[in-house]
């Protein structure tokens, strides 16, 4: 995984998704992993955003993983990798944060494109089942 301008606390949000998806015999990492991870970050500032939003990230993150739980396992091979849908997630945060003018991708541009991923990445329909847009974040 990349990491180069991505800030500590986006880095370490990426390090616990691979974590996760190794934890759970996942052969990619996808945006389901890496939701869950940044609505566990504790001191993070994505579980704050929740809150401010009424919404619990324990929640969030319980969802997240068990939508994680339903992906394929494959056990030994090489540690997991980056999954299509997780990069493109990671270039739609790339691209918010040059939008924003933003030196670096943080974790708030990371949740921004989570929640912009569209219908078929089940991350961002759990984020919109309770009222996560990226319009609503940036308010």
């Amino acid at each position: 995984m990349n990491n180069n301008g991505t800030t500590e606390k986006a880095q370490q949000a990426l390090l616990a998704a691979q974590q996760l998806a190794a934890r759970s015999e996942h052969p990619e990492i996808e945006p389901e992993h890496l939701l869950a991870a940044l609505a566990d970050q504790a001191d993070g500032i994505v579980p704050g955003l929740l809150r401010r939003l009424s919404v619990d990230p324990a929640v969030v993150a319980g969802a997240a993983r068990a939508e994680a739980a339903k992906l394929p396992a494959a056990r030994g091979g090489s540690p997991p990798g980056e999954s299509p849908r997780l990069r493109r997630v990671l270039q739609q945060a790339a691209g918010e944060a040059e939008r924003l003018k933003d030196e670096y991708v943080s974790t708030e541009h990371l949740l921004v494109a989570l929640a912009a991923a569209g219908d078929r990445v089940p991350a961002a329909r759990i984020l919109r089942a309770h009222g996560v847009t990226g319009d609503r974040i940036y308010e």
